[in-house]
């Protein structure tokens, strides 16, 4: 690239208030519906065009802020060069408009969207900049350059919007869409022109000739020179196009492979007509780019792509990835797959999301990163729990046997599901792989809450990570964020000890098909091993699962209690979520355990919820 896109800034556009982002070559929009990934691609595509129609609706507004006809919405575009200067091609093309700076030359456009009293509408104004304004400056700046930006200043820069709603067949009827643009001049000699239109025509001709139902409804069809009061009119059916101009209009898309005959492309899913689409636009860029480099103009190609993954199986999601990133010039990319969003360097992700009654725009701190820890962000989250990206709150835990019972809990306590509030239950694997969730967390704006073990040992490396992550933290925040299971215990000891043993037995009995398998198990462990039974443990060396054999004395209720314990440790993923349904089965909101609904209580679920089903 010779140039590129490197600021946008945006005040009371739709859903931004105010907005500045850095631009990258490639940008991947992630976030939930409705916060405005479509938007930010809307001000992009604006910010490059001469002429849109535009709105009242563009217009920011706070809650209860009625509109003033006077409000505007302003988005700024920095362009620059790749090297400190435009090379001589592009700095000619935009000659009076460049601006010298120190460190890099630019080009800075302002789009105003404002209300024309005289035609009663809101309209497009475009202006080019003296000076890129500091960010607080921006709506006060008025330094224009006295020459207006012209249409042919931007075809240099063209913007190219692919919505998520693209369909070829659709396409394939609109003249102005990209296959209607690509088919409706097919450049061709005049001579050849004449001897294929020559051509067309007696086939046409031998069509009818050789067909009597065709043949007969030309016959009753040239009935309407009577009526027309006329015998100078006749009509004639073309079964194919007679003319090269409108070839466009019967073409067809078949698809073959090696196993069957052809078949129209109308015939076949959504997927691969929105895949087509895609590929359409992407010839069309490349014939663009020749027709410019023909005429010896300079070409930079902007492309807004929404949703791309759209009605693709999870490995197409995989190829078409890599061929946006084949295309030339800048890409901005809304998804909602984590697929895709794995496939992505960090600093190209940014996360949008809503903030009030305005959204924001969040990424990844990359600075003062280790190279594993950029490692961990990537592996640990974004390539496994991908889903942590498009959440609004994230609740973090030790392990699977959490992340199966808490769903459960939440839709018994709520009455609806977590995901239905934007919320993640996300099982870390372990109290020592709390950081890279928690960095991205802060970092994409996503609060974050954990339901912990209570080892001593455990919270101290949360606290530790938190430290790392948050800065110094005082007790209200530690408070508000994270609940630890008292007494030390892990979750399994926890449910003991809160009086669900009588579940746990149920649960346990039902499992394992027999009725007091808990007296079977203490008999056989005594009777075989003289007391010693399997336990697992944690190495904290090595933070890896182990197994020692201990002597258990299974006497007595406490007794009881630790085989119960030993038997779903041993058996975590088959428990729990049986474990979590068993519980729930008492019906009142107060059968949850009670850590559980302090964490929940702490969230403000509630409210939040309430809006959202509004």
């Amino acid at each position: 690239m010779s140039i590129y896109l490197k600021e946008l800034r945006i005040r009371n556009f739709k859903c931004f208030e105010t907005l500045d982002i850095e631009l990258k070559a490639n940008l991947l929009l992630l976030g939930a519906n409705n916060v405005g990934k479509t938007t930010l691609l809307e001000a992009l595509e604006l910010s490059l065009l001469t002429y849109k129609n535009v709105s009242k609706e563009m217009i920011f507004l706070n809650k209860n802020e009625i509109l003033d006809n006077n409000k505007i919405a302003i988005i700024d575009i920095l362009i620059e060069p790749e090297e400190k200067e435009f090379s001589d091609e592009w700095y000619d093309h935009f000659g009076a408009f460049v601006i010298e700076g120190e460190e890099k030359d630019g080009v800075g456009i302002r789009t105003i969207l404002k209300y024309n009293d005289l035609k009663g509408e809101y309209e497009l104004e475009k202006k080019a900049m003296n000076q890129w304004p500091k960010s607080d400056e921006v709506e006060q700046f008025i330094d224009y350059n006295k020459h207006p930006i012209r249409k042919e200043l931007l075809d240099a820069i063209p913007v190219f919007y692919l919505d998520a709603k693209r369909d070829i067949l659709t396409d394939m009827n609109n003249q102005y869409s990209y296959w209607g643009k690509l088919t409706g001049n097919i450049e061709l000699a005049k001579e050849h022109v004449d001897d294929i239109e020559k051509s067309l025509k007696e086939i046409g001709q031998n069509i009818i000739d050789n067909s009597d139902i065709l043949g007969y409804v030309t016959q009753k069809l040239n009935n309407v020179s009577k009526i027309m009061g006329t015998n100078n009119r006749s009509v004639e059916i073309n079964p194919i196009t007679q003319k090269i101009r409108d070839i466009n209009k019967g073409m067809q898309i078949r698809i073959s492979d090696e196993f069957s005959e052809s078949f129209s492309i109308d015939n076949l899913g959504m997927g691969t007509r929105s895949w087509t689409t895609f590929l359409t636009l992407a010839a069309y860029i490349d014939l663009k780019e020749k027709e410019m480099k023909s005429k010896q103009k300079p070409f930079f190609p902007v492309l807004l792509l929404e949703e791309p993954e759209s009605h693709l199986h999870p490995q197409a999601q995989r190829k078409i990835y890599q061929q946006m990133k084949d295309l030339k010039g800048q890409k901005f990319i809304s998804t909602h797959s984590p697929i895709v969003a794995a496939q992505v360097q960090l600093e190209e992700i940014l996360h949008v999301h809503k903030n009030g009654s305005s959204s924001r725009v969040s990424s990844i701190n990359l600075d003062n990163l280790s190279q594993n820890e950029i490692r961990k962000i990537k592996e640990e989250v974004v390539k496994s729990r991908g889903d942590l990206l498009y959440a609004n709150k994230v609740i973090l835990c030790e392990g699977e046997t959490e992340e199966q019972v808490l769903p459960v809990f939440y839709k018994h306590y709520f009455g609806h599901e977590c995901f239905e509030a934007g919320i993640n239950v996300i099982g870390v694997n372990g109290s020592g792989k709390y950081k890279p969730f928690l960095q991205i967390s802060r970092d994409l704006g996503i609060e974050v809450f954990i339901l912990s073990d209570g080892e001593e040992e455990t919270i101290q490396e949360i606290s530790k990570f938190y430290k790392q992550i948050f800065g110094e933290i005082g007790e209200s925040l530690k408070d508000k964020n994270v609940v630890f299971l008292p007494n030390g215990a892990d979750f399994e000891n926890y449910l003991v000890n809160e009086g669900y043993k009588d579940e746990l037995l149920d649960v346990i009995d039902n499992i394992e098909g027999k009725e007091n398998f808990i007296e079977t198990y203490i008999k056989r462990k005594h009777k075989t091993k003289g007391g010693r039974v399997e336990t697992e443990e944690v190495c904290q060396k090595c933070k890896q699962h182990i197994y020692k054999n201990k002597i258990r004395d299974y006497s007595g209720e406490h007794g009881i209690n630790s085989a119960i314990v030993d038997i779903l440790h041993k058996k975590k993923t088959e428990y729990s979520a049986i474990i979590a349904h068993k519980i729930i089965e008492r019906q009142d909101t107060t059968s949850i355990p009670l850590a559980i609904r302090d964490l929940f209580d702490r969230m403000n679920i509630k409210e939040e919820t309430n809006e959202f089903n509004s």
